[in-house]
């Protein structure tokens, strides 16, 4: 058998976590996730990674069953399929939902640094705007604290789902990782700081924690990255009435009330 026989062999009888497993590292030698879609459109015709990762799916779910029922192998080849593009717009959504929330976490903890020193520089019996300064910088501590949870949170969220469907493999590129434990690391710093001064100036002590609270918010995390995915493959697979069912089960979970300290952060004296 030549090399190239003996490559198509083992790519058919690759599974699909295994495919895309194999797609993350071609994906992630790029670093981050605009030189590779870059080096996608650069290539004539453009490659869309998840055709070919289908294809692939396919060819080797037939292979895999070759000399079955025709029903067999059409359940084999569904089945695959499904797998497949599930995993594939899993790690998408990792990689968005992740980018999005960094976004937001850098101008939060900007906001807060900011915050932080004016509220040093005045005197603790300095009222603005009918707030004390107590009260701001108990609220600045609080916000703050809110947010590393928030970061955590997600970060276990996600290590859960790249346990369970990606057998382990970060699905963040590079860079992005490496930008995720850099704002959780300057997030923490400022938090602390919070914390620290509103020990100085005689804030009472924050509540003590909900042990439960941060593996609650991991698991609702957990659900927003796997169910819009789940929703997502099956309505590419052509399977559109089941991608409704999960899709509305979701939505209908985010509209369950939930408190959210960061409701607070909108009232008349926030910081």
């Amino acid at each position: 058998m030549t090399l190239k026989g003996r490559v198509a062999a083992v790519e058919t009888s690759l599974s699909p976590m295994q495919l895309v497993l194999r797609w993350m590292a071609e994906a992630h030698a790029f670093g981050d996730i605009e030189p590779y879609v870059s080096s996608l459109l650069a290539k004539d015709p453009p490659v869309a990674p998840l055709d070919r990762l289908a294809r692939e799916a396919v060819r080797g779910a037939r292979a895999a069953m070759r000399g079955k029922r025709p029903e067999l192998i059409d359940a084999t080849v569904r089945s695959a399929l499904r797998e497949t593009v599930f995993r594939f717009e899993l790690v998408m959504r990792i990689n968005v939902t992740a980018h999005e929330l960094l976004d937001r976490e850098e101008l939060l903890s900007a906001l807060f640094a900011s915050q932080l020193a004016m509220l040093l520089g005045e005197a603790p019996d300095k009222v603005v705007a009918g707030d004390s300064h107590l009260r701001r910088l108990e609220l600045c501590r609080r916000v703050a604290l809110y947010r590393v949870d928030e970061l955590l949170a997600s970060r276990e969220a996600r290590s859960s789902v790249e346990a369970r469907y990606l057998d382990g493999h970060s699905a963040l590129f590079p860079d992005e990782a490496k930008r995720f434990e850099q704002q959780l690391r300057t997030s923490q710093e400022v938090a602390a700081t919070a914390v620290r001064a509103a020990e100085l100036d005689g804030v009472e002590p924050a509540p003590p924690e909900d042990p439960d609270a941060l593996k609650v918010r991991a698991g609702e995390l957990v659900a927003d990255l796997v169910e819009p995915s789940k929703s997502e493959a099956l309505d590419k697979c052509g399977e559109g009435r089941q991608a409704f069912g999960i899709a509305a089960g979701w939505v209908r979970s985010k509209l369950a009330p939930r408190a959210d300290v960061t409701t607070d952060v909108a009232s008349p004296g926030a910081p």
